[in-house]
């Protein structure tokens, strides 16, 4: 009896390791797919290329700004991806985290900026922390909000 126990519950073992492994992969895959969507968004507002800004981001999508102002889609978009007066000879994502489930996911970032406010004006320095969360939307993913915190500066 006892080893027939052994023989069913070996099988059993293997099988569900099997599936817990596949999910681990289909997951990490998952958050691959976030990152890179995340840093396309991040190149796009570099670049000042609104087309990936545009299909990237809901129609409802939500913006809090590291000074707590909310900016809908076309506001972040245009009052500030795209504003000529906004510079951007840095913006770089970097230690992005995801967590996910089926039909949404949290990224976290510490996001470099360097951003030039008007002609002639000297380069600000800053470090962000950013929280976007990420919907499935028609088998792809788009984002629905990000918020933005200043990170302090180091004396």
């Amino acid at each position: 009896m006892e080893k027939k126990i052994r023989a069913m519950l070996l099988p059993l073992l293997l099988l569900f390791q099997f599936q817990l492994h596949a999910q681990n992969e289909k997951t990490t895959t998952m958050q691959q797919t976030i990152i890179q969507l995340h840093r396309n968004i991040m190149k796009a507002v570099k670049d000042k290329n609104g087309a990936p800004l545009q299909e990237s981001l809901k129609s409802d999508f939500i913006f809090t700004s590291a000074t707590a102002d909310l900016w809908n889609k076309d506001k972040f978009i245009n009052g500030f991806a795209l504003n000529p007066s906004l510079q951007f000879p840095e913006f770089a994502p970097q230690d992005q985290q995801v967590i996910m489930n089926d039909h949404a996911a949290v990224l976290t970032a510490l996001v470099h900026i360097k951003i030039v406010r008007g002609a002639g004006a000297a380069p600000e320095e800053l470090w962000e922390r950013t929280t976007e969360t990420y919907v499935k939307e028609q088998g792809g993913w788009k984002l629905l909000a990000l918020h933005a915190t200043f990170l302090p500066r180091k004396q």
